[in-house]
């Protein structure tokens, strides 16, 4: 654990001084960038290694159209991913997000995807499940022992409408998402997934509706200094609109950003959310958002450090500390750039079944580590995390954006 505690800090500590050899400007002379107008592109191959999916590697694109400036944070975003990886992730998606093309006051975002992972993970339900790295180890008995193979196709839409100025809004929302699993993957031996779920391969729909508020005080959407951005959506999965189960899904979410000093803040994210009892398990993993699901607990968008998915039930918390630094901003082929280092700190636990109020700061699971962003303009941000945990080894995350 110590060595890994050493690598993260050695990390930190080459990016901050590569910062200082770059040469920022003074705080006192940095300026907050001037809104862009027009078309804006721009893209990175996305490469990574972790322990969860091997080398990843694909394209992820964005294209923002900010219109004549006047619309925050833009008018439109398209942004199609395509990511790949050698343990047989298959991610094929694109999302659309529209602040500025509805009337004043209307927000719109839709999300289309088809995502396969041949060895998708899975340690069980409940908050202790063991996790035996000789049995899944390449070399051992059954690699794919904790491991499930899992299709998703999905279609989903929000539409957000101001009620007391931009700050308080309602969304409503809707979405066809089919998921199949195989319980063999790559037909090599027994998993775990077979043994308690079944050895059948099967299909559900999980077809839904949902609603909720929001609560938006943020200065802005992209790396905010300051605000809160709180919500609570309902999710309800029905037989009437096609699905093969009914259940309801409720998710609370408050994020809250402090500036500490000039180019200094610090994020933080408590997020508490039940699922029904009749849920499809692959679903368990969902973390329901306003703007991009998720997946957890475990991983790059919930505990980083901690193993993909490594806790799932039906209750959910996470917990998230970070603290940014905007280090650096610099000019490069007449377009802005920004460069900021964070540390970070994860909690997480799961329930087998609904959350309990009086345990949720027990028996957490943590992660911590360190991070990258490196920004052109204010909203293409790419994203470099490493992190660590007691049983995570050190996954390094590539993408886009904050985590939140």
């Amino acid at each position: 654990m110590t060595g890994r505690i050493e690598l993260v800090i050695r990390f930190i500590a080459f990016i901050a001084v590569a910062a200082l050899l770059v040469g920022s400007r003074p705080q006192a002379a940095r300026a907050q960038s001037p809104r862009s107008a027009g078309f804006e592109v721009g893209g990175v191959p996305a490469l990574s290694f972790d322990s969860d999916e091997g080398f990843g590697y694909g394209a992820i694109l964005e294209l923002y159209d900010y219109g004549a400036g006047s619309v925050s944070p833009y008018e439109w975003t398209l942004q199609p991913t395509v990511v790949l990886s050698t343990r047989g992730r298959r991610d094929f998606t694109v999302f659309f997000d529209a602040p500025g093309l509805l009337p004043a006051g209307w927000r719109f975002d839709a999300f289309a995807g088809l995502e396969r992972q041949i060895a998708s993970p899975y340690y069980g339900i409940g908050n202790t499940t063991p996790h035996d790295e000789t049995v899944a180890a390449s070399d051992g008995p059954d690699p794919f022992y904790y491991r499930f193979g899992r299709k998703r196709s999905s279609l989903t839409f929000n539409v957000q409408r101001e009620l007391v100025g931009p700050r308080l809004r309602a969304l409503v929302g809707g979405g066809l998402v089919h998921t199949s699993v195989d319980p063999f993957p790559e037909d090599d031996g027994g998993t775990l997934f077979a043994t308690e779920l079944g050895a059948v391969s099967v299909g559900e729909w999980s077809n839904y509706v949902r609603a909720g508020l929001i609560w938006d005080t943020r200065d802005r959407e992209s790396a905010p200094n300051r605000g809160v951005w709180t919500e609570a959506l309902v999710q309800q999965v029905a037989s009437a609109l096609g699905a093969d189960a009914k259940y309801t899904r409720w998710t609370v979410t408050d994020r809250r950003y402090y500036s500490l000093a000039p180019g200094l803040v610090l994020a933080n994210r408590w997020l508490l959310q039940g699922t029904g009892s009749d849920a499809f398990v692959p679903d368990l993993f969902r973390v329901q958002t306003s703007f991009k699901q998720q997946e957890g607990l475990g991983g790059s968008k919930t505990v980083r450090g901690v193993l993909k998915n490594r806790f799932v039930g039906r209750g959910l918390f996470v917990w998230n500390a970070e603290l940014r630094w905007r280090a650096i901003d610099f000019t490069l082929a007449r377009r802005n750039f920004h460069v900021v280092l964070s540390g970070f700190l994860d909690h997480g636990r799961v329930w087998a079944g609904g959350p309990q109020l009086d345990e949720m700061l027990s028996d957490l699971h943590p992660g911590y580590g360190g991070g990258l962003r490196l920004g052109m303009g204010e909203n293409f941000v790419i994203a470099l995390d490493v992190g660590t945990s007691s049983e995570g080894g050190m996954p390094i995350y590539t993408g886009m954006g904050y985590l939140f």
